[in-house]
């Protein structure tokens, strides 16, 4: 090519092309590079059992170099040294914005809770955030009950048959009734021994992530303090039934039973 015969404006299209170089490596750049997620947890972890079902919450903090990154799932594997395996999905996102103090000193932290949709990590930025993980086969089980299970208790509120306390506390005794009972203590799936978890993420984009494993430990007394929820569960409805028939009833606090185990990474 020769450049001597080039007149004015063959130049200005060749310097218009240098000036869109920039942004097109800059393109280029960023098709190619895969953000990079690092996952940081806190080294305790909640163990629960209440009318969700099973539930493993747990502090973390995630961290995404070259890129940003857009998450839209999270779960966690829950896998028992004999062998039972499970898989939580996060049910919801909590994120401490600030910690006021009342007038005794105590301290009470502001949070901001997410419904859990999309998580966006910015580049070499930190997600701090709490997460909430179910078993959704539970969920899904329990959610199919419940609806057969409503429908009767709706069916004998409207013929006037759960005018008292006793009326609807003989709902136990009722075919959907019972098989909730029976999910409730079928579905509780802690035991005793070491438990190994894992992580992993869901992303519109590739990303790049090492998926790390942690373990933790239940004794048999977590166990049976865990247990006591079950009860808790049954109380939990038939107060949430009392409260809608009669009028005048006002439903007693329950206080729901953690385990804490701490959390070490393999």
């Amino acid at each position: 090519m020769d450049i001597t015969n080039w007149n004015a404006m063959d130049w200005v299209a060749v310097i218009g092309a240098f000036a869109w170089a920039p942004q097109i490596i800059s393109w280029i750049y960023q098709f190619f590079t895969k953000p990079k997620i690092t996952l940081y947890l806190h080294n305790v972890a909640e163990i629960g059992y209440s009318s969700f079902g099973p539930i493993f919450n747990v502090n973390l903090a995630l961290v995404s170099e070259k890129r940003g990154a857009t998450l839209n799932n999270f779960s966690v594997n829950i896998r028992h040294e004999n062998g039972a395996e499970y898989t939580f999905d996060w049910d919801g996102l909590s994120e401490d914005l600030s910690e006021i103090r009342d007038q005794s000193g105590l301290p009470t932290s502001i949070k901001k809770v997410y419904l859990p949709l999309v998580v966006r990590v910015i580049q070499s930025g930190v997600a701090q955030v709490f997460v909430r993980f179910q078993h959704q086969s539970f969920k899904s089980k329990f959610r199919e009950a419940i609806k057969e299970a409503v429908e009767k208790y709706q069916t004998l509120k409207n013929a006037g048959k759960l005018s008292t306390e006793q009326n609807i506390e003989a709902l136990t005794s009722e075919q959907e009734f019972s098989t909730i009972v029976k999910l409730i203590n079928s579905e509780f799936i802690w035991v005793a021994g070491k438990y190994t978890i894992a992580f992993d993420f869901q992303s519109p984009n590739k990303f790049v992530y090492r998926r790390s494993k942690y373990t933790f430990n239940l004794t048999q007394d977590d166990i049976d303090e865990l247990r006591k929820n079950i009860d808790n569960i049954k109380l939990d409805i038939i107060q949430n039934a009392k409260a809608d028939a009669l009028k005048d009833y006002k439903p007693k606090g329950i206080v729901w039973i953690w385990r804490n185990p701490e959390l070490q990474k393999v």
